[in-house]
């Protein structure tokens, strides 16, 4: 049956529904919600994620991680451990990030067969 790209663009409507209706995105966005109307620790949690995304790449790309940073860090964890809404978003955030790169997996996987003759 050949795929056409109308029916790729149906299925990813599709896939964009049921991301709207898992019960995991929701509990994210409902975690967001409530960290929202505290801003400071907003501020923190945002400020965290950013840093901990920045460390992570640099370690990718083989970089030391800077102790500064790495402290920093450590500063930002020891505030929002102590802040409920803030816990509870990252734990919905960390669920929902999993399974989030699970789909995005598939997907690449499917689509990294087609650029497969590169690597010859």
């Amino acid at each position: 049956m050949r795929c056409g790209m109308e029916d790729v663009f149906v299925k990813a409507d599709a896939l964009a529904k049921a991301v709207g209706e898992c019960e995991d995105y929701k509990n994210l966005l409902a975690a967001g919600e409530k960290l929202a109307a505290e801003e400071s620790t907003r501020k923190n949690v945002r400020d965290y994620l950013i840093l901990q995304a920045k460390l992570a790449y640099a370690q990718s790309m083989g970089d030391k991680p800077v102790k500064k940073k790495i402290e920093e860090l450590n500063r930002l964890a020891d505030i929002i451990k102590n802040k409920p809404t803030a816990m509870e978003y990252l734990q919905a955030y960390n669920t929902w990030q999993s399974k989030a790169g699970e789909i995005y997996q598939i997907i690449q996987n499917s689509m990294a067969e087609g650029m497969s003759i590169l690597d010859q």
